[in-house]
This record gives structure tokens, sequence and C-alpha cells, in this order.
């Protein structure tokens, strides 16, 4: 009425349609298991972020909700689509030699694991030891300790790889030091906490911290 070529408005117009709306929840749900789930050092940058657009361009049927079983395939499809690209921006981090994956298990709750990953994943002290191939399990403890996650020590379980390292609380019989520095000098580090209070897991994605990293930041402008 107005006159007024206002394309911004057909933006949100777009954005509110029922199809982008289901597509929006889709993403949503996906990507707190993908793209937030990686950390290459802590910090975020000003131009981090994800979108997914519905263009209209097939005539697919209806769905009702997210969890209609028409789609079920589609969202398995957006969140390995979505995860390997998560971990290609990990791979891509700058002065990485190291990918690494935090698993963290039977949690009592998902904010707990999450917590405790992100933790470990983005403490320097277990990156830099990661970069310097240092199987330091202590500082995976130290990580664990400051996510202020409720833990039981005396169920608390930590391994490299399928090496165990910590078992109920206590240094394990089977751990040799040796056999574990052996095994951070892959290019595919894999560090599992298994807290045994609940049955709730979360996994974060990490790099190293090398001294590459801090030339290339210390030298970025």
């Amino acid at each position: 009425a107005g006159e007024d070529p206002n394309w911004g408005r057909v933006i949100m117009a777009i954005g509110k349609s029922e199809t982008q709306i289901k597509l929006n929840k889709l993403l949503k749900k996906n990507i707190s298991t993908t793209f937030n789930a990686i950390t290459c050092d802590g910090d975020t940058s000003t131009n981090d972020m994800a979108t997914i657009f519905a263009t209209g361009k097939i005539d697919n049927t209806q769905i009702k909700n997210i969890n209609d079983k028409k789609i079920q395939n589609f969202d398995k499809a957006l969140n390995k689509v979505l995860l390997n690209l998560a971990k290609r921006v990990v791979l891509d981090g700058e002065g990485s030699s190291k990918f690494v994956t935090v698993n963290v298990k039977k949690c009592k709750l998902e904010i707990d694991a999450k917590q405790i990953a992100l933790s470990i994943a983005n403490s320097p002290l277990v990156k830099t030891a990661i970069a310097g191939e240092d199987p330091n399990w202590g500082r995976i403890i130290m990580a664990i300790g400051k996510s202020e996650a409720e833990i039981n020590l005396k169920k608390l379980s930590i391994k490299f790889g399928e090496i165990s390292i910590v078992q109920n609380g206590k240094i394990s019989n089977q751990y040799n030091e040796q056999e574990a520095a052996e095994y951070m000098k892959n290019s595919n580090i894999e560090i599992n906490v298994d807290v045994s209070s609940g049955n709730k897991d979360f996994t974060a994605y990490t790099m190293d911290l090398t001294k590459k990293y801090i030339e290339i930041n210390s030298d970025y402008r």
C-alpha cells in the first residue's frame, strides 16, 4: 500500500511458512550434537552461523511434525551432513595436528555430559598435552573436576581409545604408560569418560593446541 519495496518482509514471510518452521526445528535439533558440539579453542567468530532454507521447488508430501516417520531418513541425512561439515571445521583449525573426540557416557543429565565433554575439549592444558603426545591423564581429571558436573569419583573410568587409564576412580591395573604414549602419536585421539551415574551421553570434537596455533594467531594482523 505504501509502495515500499521492502524485500526484508518477503524474507520474513518465507521464514514464517510451515515448512520453514519445521525445517528450523530439525536444524535446531541436529545442531546440538554437531556444530554446537565442536570447539577449536573455546572462542567463537562473529561470523559463526548455520542456516537452512526450504526453496519449495519440490512438491513433497506434507509432514505433521519433526517426528513424522516420513521425514526420518531426511533427519538422519541432515545430521550426517551437519556432523561431517562440523568435523571439517575442527580439522581445518589453525595449527591443528590432531583431531580429538571426547566421549562422555552414562551421566545423570545430558547437560552434565556436555559440560564435562566441553570442559575437557576446551582445556588448554589438555590440548597442549595432546599436541605434545603426552598421556597426561591428570589433566583430564582436572578438566572433569572444573566442569562442576556432579560425579561419583568411585565410579569414574577413563580410557584413551581402548587403553584403560582409570577404572572405578583408581588407576587401572592394566594401565601401561608406554602403550598410552604410543597411542598419543596417532593423528586421531579418542578420550572416553564413563561417569556411570545415568544413561545420558555427549560427544565433543576438538583439536590440539600447537606452537603453530600460537604463531598463526600472534601474527594474525
